[in-house]
């Protein structure tokens, strides 16, 4: 099992950004893919997944870091449903379908919830070099993933600049949606692509990943009538971590993401480039010859100077992979 634990936990890392997922996106989300991807003696996998996120505060246009006030909330509730296949030996593809819940709170402005099914993602991997080639050298892989807005997208009476990964509005962008707290999103509200590349590689029973990948989305209409066209953005992985003989691994590492300024009616728009830091640790376990447990926390961290014109979010999640061998 020891193959199937150092392939699950690096590709659960190399999974931890997320174009359709909340900010601090979880176990099973996609940007460098779907799913999870495929160990060499693997065929195709099914998983399932849990993911509650809590808003922690936001970083503002001067990097400063708030917490919000009294009754001021965001909270989620996120469930995955993934599939991955093996095309060719180096080819791989995948898709995968959410359904959200969102609790939301904006103080005086009272509270209210929303959800429904969000935006369908799906990713493919293309091999380029293999670890065993050599022992120094890592493997490397092709990673693209697309999103496509499926789910409920934003307030089309709110300007859209600035609007999150997960549709919600953060920072300067304003709040969204039903009564101003953004709880009905579901979505992007755009398609958006995202090529990456991952490298791995793995000493014994160690094992680290990078991984960097930048999304283009497609443009909005604001309720002025103006063309919003979001500037791409740049996500980067860093992660390591032990594997054990018993089928379990743990990773640990950190994410920074950053997205430049959008244009307005082709022209750059106000209001400063969006960046975030956050920490994350995988823990994932083989508990029989197909199945396989993961959990994942992911928390932006909370201080000021590591972020700008961001929401700040927690995530704990919880899931299932089911696998079917290349020979079955």
């Amino acid at each position: 099992m020891l193959p199937r634990a150092l392939a699950g936990a690096a590709i659960l890392l190399s999974l931890a950004v997320s174009p359709g997922a909340a900010h601090a996106s979880a176990c099973c989300g996609t940007g460098h893919g779907i799913a999870q991807w495929l160990a060499p003696s693997e065929r195709a996998a099914a998983s399932f997944s849990l993911r509650f996120t809590e808003q922690l505060g936001e970083w503002t246009r001067e990097r400063d870091f708030d917490v919000h006030g009294d009754g001021v909330y965001h909270r989620e509730l996120r469930a995955d449903v993934g599939w991955m296949v093996r095309i060719r030996e180096r080819l791989q593809l995948g898709i995968s379908v959410p359904l959200l819940h969102t609790w939301a709170g904006a103080g005086l402005d009272g509270a209210s919830s929303g959800g429904g099914v969000g935006d369908i993602s799906a990713a493919g991997r293309v091999a380029l070099i293999e670890d065993a080639m050599s022992p120094w050298i890592p493997s490397a892989a092709f990673t693209l993933g697309v999103t496509l807005p499926t789910g409920h997208g934003q307030d089309a009476g709110i300007e859209p600049v600035g609007v999150s990964a997960t549709g919600v509005g953060t920072g300067g962008a304003g709040v969204i949606g039903v009564g101003g707290t953004g709880a009905d999103t579901t979505g992007l509200g755009v398609a958006e692509f995202r090529p990456g590349i991952v490298f791995e590689k793995s000493w014994g029973s160690f094992q680290a990943l990078l991984a960097a990948s930048t999304s283009v989305r497609t443009s909005i209409r604001a309720a002025s009538g103006d063309e919003v066209q979001p500037a791409p953005r740049l996500q980067i992985l860093a992660a390591a971590g032990p594997v054990w003989a018993s089928g379990a691994s743990l990773s640990v590492g950190g994410l920074y993401e950053r997205e430049g300024y959008p244009r307005v009616a082709g022209r750059p728009s106000k209001g400063g480039a969006r960046e975030r830091t956050a920490l994350l640790a995988v823990l994932a376990h083989d508990i029989g010859a197909r199945w396989t447990a993961v959990g994942n926390l992911q928390v932006d961290v909370p201080i000021s100077g590591i972020g700008r014109n961001e929401g700040a979010f927690a995530a704990l999640s919880a899931g299932l992979r089911y696998v079917w061998g290349r020979h079955d």
